[in-house]
């Protein structure tokens, strides 16, 4: 049985692609209330986490860090959440239980790029129609700076790889629902260490030497945190370039470990006949 097929002409895999994108934008638009709702509540997370932050500074807790930077620190966190947000390995899960993936590996597109442009749709609606609006309010309420227009290049870059780790490492925890028959507990270890070192709630630089180095040896920082620090100004050109080709090293690694767990689930479902 053919597990799944790859298109032949580049120009039909593209024209996929932005339909992928166009559809799940029209998915997330019949959810107007449901958007109307997700605006107010990410505001006011937002706005109680600097209020939080705030009376930690009044306090002497800041650590050297003055309130600009962890204002502007917390609305591009969320920013960012949104763009590199994936429940791909929770949805591989659900349809690998309820046998739905079937369909999904006989599509004219690899099951990789089907989930990873079905969610880049999800995330820049949200971008656009929620997360723009909070940002702009934001801007105005706190009076924050605009970065220099040199950092946005290295700013971007940044941010599209940490999108791509993000999604390598929700797909692979997806796959390996095809072994384990279960990706509960796998995607909630997921989720807690990516909250815990990618820097998404606190600043890494508030980390103590040993929590910080455990940090380092992962990949989550480059997915959020790296990106926010290179925003804000404080990294140099050493560092970003220093910090680009981790990214770089990063998804090389998840590239070969989704290829090779692939490889390896492709070989067990044809020996099972499936």
């Amino acid at each position: 049985m053919v597990i799944y097929l790859e298109t032949r002409k580049r120009g039909g895999d593209k024209q996929m692609y932005m339909t992928l994108i166009k559809c799940s934008f029209k998915q997330q638009i019949q959810f107007k209330w449901d958007l109307l709702f997700h605006i107010i509540g990410d505001w006011l997370r937002i706005y109680i986490k600097i209020c939080i932050w705030n009376a930690l500074l009044m306090a002497g807790s800041g650590d050297g860090a003055d309130f600009k930077s962890l204002a502007a620190y917390t609305i591009v966190a969320s920013m960012v959440m949104l763009l590199t947000k994936s429940h791909v390995a929770e949805d591989l899960s659900d349809r690998v239980r309820s046998g739905m993936i079937a369909v999904d590996l006989i599509r004219p597109i690899s099951l990789k790029w089907y989930c990873f442009f079905n969610q880049i749709g999800e995330n820049l609606f949200s971008l656009l129609f929620e997360g723009v609006l909070i940002a702009v309010i934001s801007w105005k309420v706190w009076s924050l700076p605009i970065p220099e227009i040199k950092i946005i290049i290295p700013f971007v870059l940044c941010l599209t790889m940490g999108i791509i780790i993000m999604f390598y490492i929700q797909y692979i925890i997806g796959l390996l629902v095809f072994w384990m028959k279960d990706g509960t507990y796998t995607n909630m270890i997921t989720y807690a260490l990516f909250v815990m070192f990618s820097g998404i709630e606190i600043p890494l630089w508030f980390y103590p030497d040993w929590l910080r180095g455990i940090g380092q040896a992962l990949p989550f920082r480059f997915i959020v945190h790296e990106p926010i620090v290179i925003w804000l100004g404080q990294m140099g050109v050493r560092e970003i370039a220093f910090t680009l080709m981790m990214q770089m090293f990063w998804l090389m690694t998840l590239f070969l470990t989704e290829r090779n767990l692939w490889n390896f689930i492709k070989k067990n479902i044809e020996i099972q006949g499936g």
